[in-house]
């Protein structure tokens, strides 16, 4: 575990978990937190969840599986569920929506929108090893441009269940820069892009579509809570 030298009792809770390895320090944001666990990693299959996120029941062993009856395979994801801070599912027609392009996967579909969720997401250690770490430039979105990268040598293998959670609350990096993290799919769209105009024309657009939807969603739940 990575942690960036928070002052709470995040240590204490670790410790009761054996085998857990806990490295705290000051960092350079999420991107060189999650540089430092991958180059602390040893094993064959390299993931990683931000804290609010988890993996879900029988999630490892499903993954493990399906690498080791596809050893040629260099990557690996499933669904995710949306949660709230409290834990319970959320917006299951947003998950629903990427499980479906999911299972329709191409690399001019992906670069039409981000839909492989991070928390879902395996990669083995030495094709990470090859296309390089996590980039420094980003904020938000470093995940999609690390997967762009492999998806550029290969699609990844699909595995049809859900995997982890992934919590979508007040508060959290993901709601706080919602906006910037679209304005970011679309310039990675661009920089992986080449050959693929349209795609990459279209990603511009679902992101500003997106960003709209939110937006009038967020609007429309405040004059909710002011009715009541």
């Amino acid at each position: 575990m990575i942690d960036g030298g928070s002052s709470d009792n995040t240590a204490a809770v670790v410790a009761q978990y054996p085998g857990v390895r806990f490295v705290s320090g000051p960092d350079e944001g999420l991107s060189d937190a999650v540089n430092r666990g991958f180059a602390l990693a040893s094993g064959e299959l390299v993931g990683w969840l931000n804290a609010d996120d988890c993996y879900l029941p029988g999630a490892l062993q499903a993954v493990a599986q399906v690498a080791q009856h596809s050893p040629q395979a260099q990557w690996f994801t499933g669904g995710c569920q949306i949660v709230n801070g409290d834990g319970a599912e959320i917006r299951s027609f947003v998950t629903a929506y990427k499980n479906f392009l999911l299972r329709h996967y191409s690399f001019p579909l992906y670069l039409t929108q981000n839909f492989i969720s991070c928390p879902a997401t395996f990669v083995r250690a030495a094709v990470l090893r090859e296309v390089g770490p996590l980039s420094l430039n980003y904020r938000y979105s470093m995940d999609y441009d690390l997967f762009l990268r492999l998806a550029k040598r290969g699609d990844p293998v699909v595995i049809d269940r859900d995997l982890a959670a992934f919590t979508m609350a007040e508060g959290t990096l993901s709601m706080a820069g919602f906006e910037g993290q679209f304005a970011e799919h679309a310039g990675q769209a661009r920089a992986h892009g080449a050959g693929h105009p349209f795609a990459v024309a279209a990603n511009s657009v679902v992101s500003r579509a997106i960003v709209l939807c939110y937006r009038l969603l967020r609007a429309l739940r405040r004059s909710v809570a002011r009715s009541n």
